[in-house]
């Protein structure tokens, strides 16, 4: 019997049983803040036992990184035959909000959901149930820096999930009355943004933070930008941004290396050759304690607050994750949790953690509060972010830090398309195609010294912070 047929049991058998488990632990720490609420539930499992006992412990992944290659395209892959499943993620690097024309803000969100309202031969409605009736999913976002995608499909339906892609690619239908559906629907969501805090606080954190730098940017554009986007202007930024030169490749799944080279072929040479954006300068993000309140009366109080960080290729680094993730990325056990929400009682949550894009690498953060709660907490945070820079952490600090984070690790690939999201990112941060397998080795080598020097050097000065909704000491007197 072959391979294929015999299904073994590789990672994505063991990722079925423990993706529960996985999300439970780390949908918070993967997903972003937003997700923040999953970490003020007290665990009700023996995570510790869990863990011991998973058929990932200390388990390598059983197929290698390889760098695939044709003419003129290149894509990581990892050869996966636990499922008959297919993912492909690519990004085109800066082709994102922040390299859209000033006057013409919104066009890459409008460009992401007008991609697959009907291409080639087939209309909206077309489109979208062939891709229902097979299992096959298309899909592109646009971030800050890049426009992404993702192609998933059951390997029966290569042909036709190919097929599709290729009319996405090539002849995307950009229809007028699709598009005038879509520019009223971000017409109102810009309206919408006004009315939530929690959009409003983003936005002014952007503008303050990013002042006069494309980040600064209102990701939904404004009123006039988006009315003003064209058919014609979507066509000219999908030839000019999305093109062979600034795109990152991953595959993973259920294919031979020929088999993938193959669809990295047939996917992708159509595009054009050269693109036209260019990556942001860094910048200076040293910050030293300024506030920036938004006044606005709310329910409750919430801050975003950041400060200057380091970039994935700096030695600093991984001492600096390590520092933060106990300072503020670990959940009930970080220190700023245990303080301000477990000991006062002054949050209904609190978090930091390690932002970087093209331009900018930031310690982040934010937190909750009633109003005549959030000086106190705000006072708590700035105390121990001194207390870390002063006195650092502890061994036993950092020994429980790295049992968790290698024991966790493998339970972020809970999917195929976690895998080839991974393998997308290795790319962007040029951590080379071994990475996998060296990661958990570059958490054991951090030592004590090198973390307690990352969190004087970086958590020297205190955070900039931008909040609504609060009553501060000074509105009490």
């Amino acid at each position: 019997m072959s391979r294929r047929h015999a299904k073994p049991k590789g990672f994505g058998y063991y990722f079925s049983r423990v993706v529960l488990l996985g999300l439970f632990l780390f949908g918070g720490k993967m997903y972003g803040p937003q997700l923040w609420e999953y970490y003020n539930k007290p665990p009700k499992l023996p995570i510790d036992e869990i863990l011991a006992q998973s058929p990932l412990k200390d388990k390598k992944f059983a197929s290698t990184v390889q760098i695939i290659a044709t003419d003129k395209l290149k894509a990581y892959f990892m050869e996966e035959h636990s499922n008959p499943i297919v993912s492909v993620d690519f990004r085109f690097e800066h082709a994102g909000e922040a390299n859209e024309p000033e006057d013409k803000g919104g066009i890459t969100t409008i460009l992401a959901e007008m991609l697959t309202a009907g291409a080639g031969k087939w209309n909206e409605r077309q489109f979208k149930d062939l891709c229902a009736e097979h299992g096959i999913k298309i899909g592109f976002a646009a971030s800050l820096d890049d426009f992404t995608g993702h192609l998933q499909f059951p390997r029966q339906y290569q042909q036709t999930a190919v097929a599709l892609f290729q009319a996405v690619i090539k002849q995307p239908h950009f229809n007028d009355d699709y598009l005038q559906t879509v520019q009223q629907q971000m017409l109102m969501m810009q309206k919408l943004q006004q009315e939530r805090p929690e959009k409003v606080l983003m936005n002014k954190y952007k503008e303050f933070i990013f002042a006069g730098h494309p980040y600064e940017r209102n990701p939904l554009g404004t009123a006039e930008s988006v009315s003003s986007i064209t058919r014609n202007d979507l066509e000219d930024f999908r030839q000019q941004y999305l093109a062979q030169d600034n795109l990152i490749i991953s595959i993973a799944g259920d294919l031979t290396t020929k088999e993938a080279a193959t669809l990295l072929q047939n996917l992708f040479q159509n595009l054009p050759e050269k693109s036209m954006g260019e990556k942001l300068q860094p910048l200076d993000l040293t910050s030293d304690g300024t506030e920036y309140p938004i006044e606005r009366k709310n329910a409750q109080a919430i801050a975003q607050f950041s400060a200057a960080g380091t970039f994935r290729n700096n030695v600093d680094f991984y001492p600096l994750y390590m520092a933060n993730y106990i300072f503020g990325e670990s959940g009930l056990n970080a220190r700023l949790n245990k303080v301000i929400r477990e000991d006062n009682g002054l949050t209904y949550g609190i978090y930091t953690y390690l932002s970087i894009t093209d331009a900018a690498a930031q310690i982040r953060g934010g937190f909750s509060a009633t109003p005549e709660n959030f000086a106190a907490a705000k006072d708590l945070l700035y105390a121990e972010w001194r207390r870390l820079a002063q006195e650092g952490i502890s061994q036993q600090e950092l020994d429980a830090a790295k049992k968790s984070l290698l024991a966790s690790y493998n339970l972020r690939f809970a999917a195929i398309d976690d895998i080839a999201a991974m393998l997308t990112m290795m790319q962007k941060f040029k951590l080379g195609a071994d990475f996998l397998d060296k990661r958990n080795d570059y958490i054991t080598e951090v030592s004590l010294l090198e973390v307690n020097a990352a969190a004087k050097k970086y958590f020297n000065n205190l955070p900039d912070i931008v909040y609504i909704g609060a009553i501060t000491s000074e509105d009490k007197k």
